[in-house]
């Protein structure tokens, strides 16, 4: 399937709620929320605003309705007293009446123009106002009449109207403050009330909303980064369940397919792998085989040659009559010699070829190591040889066969012996570290060539004169130290050739 196919299946596997329209609708929930918080806080805000005028402008009426309402007060109590008119009249207190008079014009007539072309006060209130305000402006001007007619019985009758209507109007305006004031206060409780409700709902929808983003969105993406992990960590077989129409579900869909479509193309490769391998393993076989068979005809054409040779010498020499008893006992000698030798090529090749290791038990290194020293105390005294032995009594126990452990220090000193000068020394060093047991067997010879210490342990590999090495005794080496779990290396010191085995220690022994 094409990369557009794919791709078109993944659109069309998305339905019409799309991710993008569930955040939208989470958004519009949202805005939609905040624009009702909105709408409802500016709707109590003009109320208590409302109010709040409400309440100046009646608080402002107030003070001039009992500045009125003095002034009617001072006015009846002059007019009480009967000398305002008359020969008997008091200019003074005319005076002050007439000034009382024009302060009570002017308080009526502030009262009258209000606040403005709006009045925050209700319907009925305002009305109420009007009428009181013609009220005792009639009365003002009934009064003002009455001084002018001298009438002292109607200016008192008349300013006993004016205190009352006065008192009337300043009774109204005090109540109207008062309700105005309850009502800021009762439009500040509603408030109150209203915000704590807006903030509890708030928080419930931020929580609806919360745990629809949860389920919808996070819990699917949280889905997904897990089976990320699990098929990267090699779980190809993981397959995501997520049960959406939008873009998380065709993602969820497509991680599976490219999971199956990876398992199968592991699978593949893997049976792939298995193929070449076994080509690979067989290959190698086939080398092996015929690396070995060239050495093998390398090293018995040798001695097989000679013996041949010294065969074929002797025959025409006893046809012509000219062997002496000398020669025939060299020749013969020499063919039994090949012939020895031939033997000793397949016995170490069928040693080499041996798979079955030994059976390993624990053993004192120590005693091996004198068993050794035993044996080449000879061969080390005819060449001259200085043995320079250096094992101790605190190595611990190693487990392996001691036989072919044995086999292995006798080809590496037998090495060193055969590429040791005339009278040189040999070191024979044995130590512990770490739980390891290291054998180093060090000559004083010419060394290793740098361009032959990677082949070293090669079979069929030597450095000696042909006719003397067979080359598996490193070889031999090398495969009985790595069936002991341990390593050996070769290198150059500059005065010799140091070879360093290393091998575990045996678990729970001491020295």
């Amino acid at each position: 399937m094409s990369n557009e196919a794919k791709l078109a299946g993944a659109g069309a596997a998305v339905g019409h709620f799309t991710l993008v329209r569930k955040l939208g609708a989470v958004f519009a929930v949202l805005a939609l929320m905040l624009a009702a918080i909105g709408a409802i806080v500016i709707y109590q805000v003009r109320s208590i605003l409302h109010n709040s005028e409400q309440v100046v402008e009646e608080q402002r009426e107030s003070s001039y309705t009992r500045e009125l309402l003095r002034i009617a007060r001072s006015i009846h109590n002059h007019a009480a007293l009967h000398d305002l008119v008359g020969p008997t009249g008091d200019p003074e207190r005319v005076r002050i009446v007439d000034e009382l008079l024009t302060d009570a014009r002017n308080s009526l007539a502030i009262l009258a123009r209000g606040p403005g072309p709006h009045d925050p006060s209700e319907a009925q209130h305002v009305e109420t106002e009007e009428r009181l305000f013609v009220t005792a402006g009639t009365t003002i001007e009934e009064l003002d009449d009455a001084l002018e007619a001298g009438d002292e019985q109607r200016i008192d009758a008349i300013a006993s109207d004016f205190v009352k209507a006065s008192h009337d109007l300043h009774e109204e305006m005090r109540e109207e403050a008062q309700r105005s004031l309850a009502d800021l206060r009762e439009h500040g409780d509603r408030m109150r009330s209203g915000v704590a409700w807006l903030v509890a709902a708030t928080f419930v929808v931020l929580l609806a909303l919360t745990w629809l983003v949860q389920r919808v969105i996070v819990r699917p993406l949280l889905t997904l980064r897990e089976g990320a992990t699990r098929v990267g960590a090699g779980d190809l077989s993981h397959r995501i369940d997520i049960q959406s129409s939008d873009e998380i579900g065709a993602l969820a869909a497509e991680f599976n397919h490219m999971a199956g479509e990876l398992g199968s193309m592991k699978s593949g490769l893997e049976e792939r792998v298995r193929k070449r391998t076994e080509e690979f393993v067989r290959a190698a076989r086939l080398a092996s085989v015929g690396t070995l068979a060239a050495g093998v005809a390398h090293e018995i054409n040798t001695p097989l040659a000679s013996i041949a040779s010294c065969a074929e010498g002797l025959e025409r020499r006893v046809k012509l009559g000219t062997a002496t008893h000398e020669e025939q006992t060299e020749y013969l000698r020499i063919i039994a010699n090949e012939a020895h030798r031939a033997h000793e090529i397949t016995s170490r090749l069928l040693e080499f070829g041996r798979q079955v290791p030994g059976e390993k038990v624990d053993f004192q290194l120590q005693e091996l190591m004198r068993e050794v020293e035993l044996l080449l105390r000879a061969q080390f005294a005819e060449r001259a040889l200085a043995l320079d032995f250096r094992c101790g009594a605190s190595l611990p126990r190693v487990h392996g066969n001691p036989s072919e452990c044995k086999q292995v220090v006798l080809n590496l000193i037998q090495n060193a012996v055969d590429a040791s000068p005339h009278g040189q020394p040999i070191r024979v060093e044995c130590h512990e570290r770490d739980g390891w047991v290291t054998l180093e067997v060090e000559d004083r010879g010419p060394g290793i060539p740098p361009e032959h210490v990677e082949r070293i342990f090669d079979p069929f590999f030597t450095t000696k004169e042909v006719g003397k090495g067979t080359g598996l005794g490193l070889a031999i080496v090398a495969r009985v130290v790595e069936d002991h779990g341990g390593t050996i290396t070769a290198e150059n010191t500059g005065h010799g050739a140091l070879f360093r085995v290393r091998v575990p220690a045996a678990k729970g022994t001491s020295a």
